[in-house]
């Protein structure tokens, strides 16, 4: 059994005044070990409120996502890493279930599924959701073909697993195609990737960072360079 203070909570984060203090209570309740990996350039007041309530984090490179990401898996000291959204997107009932996953199957790492649980943001009813998941798909289909794989969601950035077969991963994605470069990287080193169904609602506040015109092209230069 995975107890909660061998796990550190890693929740990156850029603008989320409104949320950061709420998530940290939930997991600092329970003995999870959490941590903020603060955008350097986030522009409210997230930082002032970590620093007010003692919440640890630290500010990142600058660079995105991804490399806050490698930054936060080189400061762990627990064997165990979870990575999860502050935004309201993702349900922190999940996280159980998620590392009971982890345990009882023996993985390198757990995805919370949103196209086995279903999603709130990955399609709304808009042309540019339904772009983004065909192109989710798509990834999807790549990966599991090369690799001989099932996996369902390669790109939620809600997930856990161990800390040193992440830190085995030496990470070079600096933006959101992190979470696929991820996946990408455990399947070639033969590690053990399940999922588990995750409901993802939509944002509490403000807008997802996420853009498939600046973004997609980084998504797919990460599939390439991986796929070999």
């Amino acid at each position: 059994m995975i107890r909660p203070e061998d796990v550190t909570v890693v929740m990156p984060c850029m603008n989320e005044e409104s949320t950061i203090k709420g998530a940290y209570a939930f997991f600092s309740k329970d003995g999870y070990h959490a941590v903020v990996a603060l955008a350097k350039n986030s522009k409210d007041r997230t930082r002032e409120i970590c620093e007010q309530n003692n919440i640890p984090f630290f500010i990142d490179n600058g660079l995105g996502k991804g490399a806050a990401l490698e930054e936060a898996i080189g400061k762990v000291s627990t064997p165990y890493l979870l990575f999860i959204d502050v935004d309201g997107s993702h349900d922190f009932a999940d996280v159980a279930p998620m590392l009971r996953e982890l345990d009882e199957k023996g993985s390198d790492m757990v995805i919370g599924s949103r196209l086995m649980g279903g999603s709130m943001e990955l399609y709304d009813g808009t042309i540019e959701s339904f772009l983004r998941t065909f192109f989710t798909l798509c990834i999807n289909q790549i990966v599991n073909l090369r690799f001989g794989s099932r996996i369902t969601d390669t790109q939620n950035g809600f997930r856990c697993g161990k800390t040193e077969s992440f830190r085995q991963l030496h990470l070079k994605a600096k933006k959101f195609e992190v979470e696929t470069e991820m996946v990408m990287k455990m399947l070639k080193k033969s590690k053990r990737i399940t999922e588990i169904p995750s409901r993802e609602q939509a944002r509490s506040f403000g807008k997802s960072g996420v853009s498939m015109f600046w973004h997609g092209w980084r998504y797919m230069l990460t599939v390439f360079v991986n796929i070999f």
